[in-house]
């Protein structure tokens, strides 16, 4: 990323895509191409493991049994972005493969979201380090930036059916391609990086 060519390329796609992911939904009502090239979806990884950074310099040790709202503690937030990086993680190890899914999961990718499997997940992973948690992330969010830029553009653009069920309707699975997800993940990242970074500041008054 630091060749200058490289850079001045990433700017001009982020330019276009810009302009197409702000009409919510435009590139796939008009089944355009996906508004985010393998080296977009690295830049965006990119940006979430740099926010990640920033957020281990922190004191997470200290402050991981603050409670961040009613039911979850700073650990049980950070335990969420991770336990999400390596689902889809697991997602896309299997749609590679050629397998399909067992199991799926209710309410992911709707409004009220998959809330069953957030709570079992959370309490999976309370007993678990926060060092591994954190540690678990970056290796989950690395091994995609490895994939998007080894994938064929058959593999990442291909449609193919995940898991998720956002009606809750089991045999109402999403399909969509791997750069769906991978886009999806980054920005779930970036919310969640988000607040967690104003409650740093918060707490810090």
């Amino acid at each position: 990323m630091a060749d200058s060519a490289a850079v001045r390329q990433l700017l001009a796609e982020w330019a276009e895509q810009a302009a197409l992911l702000a009409d919510d939904g435009a590139w796939r009502k008009a089944r355009a191409p996906f508004p985010a090239t393998p080296l977009a979806l690295f830049a965006q990884l990119e940006e979430v493991l740099e926010l990640w950074t920033q957020l281990r310099s922190e004191p997470l040790g200290e402050l991981a049994g603050r409670y961040v709202n009613g039911a979850w503690t700073l650990k049980d937030l950070l335990g969420h972005l991770a336990s999400w990086a390596h689902e889809f993680r697991r997602e896309v190890e299997t749609v590679t493969r050629g397998e399909s899914f067992d199991y799926v999961i209710p309410g992911a990718l709707s409004v009220m979201g998959p809330n069953e499997w957030n709570g079992r997940q959370a309490e999976v992973l309370r007993p678990v380090p926060l060092a591994e948690i954190l540690a678990g992330f970056e290796d989950d969010t690395r091994w995609f930036q490895d994939q998007v830029l080894s994938l064929s553009e058959a593999a990442l653009y291909g449609e193919v059916r995940f898991p998720l069920s956002p009606s809750g309707d089991p045999a109402a699975l999403f399909k969509g391609p791997i750069a769906f997800l991978v886009l999806g993940k980054c920005q779930h990242d970036l919310y969640h990086l988000g607040r967690i970074r104003e409650l740093l500041e918060r707490w810090a008054r």
